[in-house]
């Protein structure tokens, strides 16, 4: 999905949280701006709902929680946005009738035309900057790869890139995701 700012006066974060609570259209939130999303293809639809699938299968009974992307991330106090899939393993995002979290362990984005440099750049400083998040994730949409954006213990950012063929390691969940079910009925 990609954002499309709306025009008119800066919003604050209360009136921002109450437009979405009755919006039929998700807007993600940045310093007072609100940007309408606009909806995915198929094939990203397909790879999201995978990825959220093996994510769920993998923490269930673990304390942690695998959503999809009808959950909102607070990056900060001024940003919120949408992922195709998050983890958390926070008790302090466990309040039922929340519509965000703010403590992720994992994030995944799946790629798309529109919003790769958003997803890559963007949204990729916001959330190395929340605390609790151990791995980014971003999912190719043209080929079959996946970039994983780790934290090391000495606080660095690394990445590794996986291929076809091979399984995705994601250390924070303690799950290797084949590529083969990433991409599966996705036409890649």
């Amino acid at each position: 999905m990609v954002a499309q700012a709306q025009v008119g006066p800066v919003w604050t974060v209360e009136q921002y949280l109450a437009l979405e609570r009755h919006s039929t259209v998700k807007h993600e939130y940045h310093q007072g701006q609100v940007y309408a999303m606009a909806g995915g293809t198929r094939a990203h639809s397909q790879i999201a709902g995978n990825v959220y699938a093996l994510l769920r299968a993998a923490v269930r009974g673990s304390g942690c929680s695998a959503l999809t992307s009808d959950i909102k991330i607070r990056q900060s106090p001024n940003d919120y946005v949408y992922a195709d899939a998050v983890v958390t393993c926070d008790p302090r995002d466990e309040p039922p009738d929340q519509d965000w979290i703010a403590y992720p362990t994992l994030v995944v984005e799946v790629l798309s035309r529109s919003t790769e440099r958003h997803d890559r750049h963007d949204k990729s400083d916001g959330y190395q900057g929340i605390a609790t998040l151990r791995e980014y994730v971003l999912v190719d949409y043209r080929r079959r790869e996946v970039e994983v954006w780790r934290l090391d213990d000495a606080g660095t950012w690394t990445a590794t890139t996986y291929g076809p063929g091979d399984a995705v390691a994601l250390t924070s969940v303690d799950l290797s995701m084949p590529m083969d079910s990433i991409y599966e009925d996705s036409g890649l």
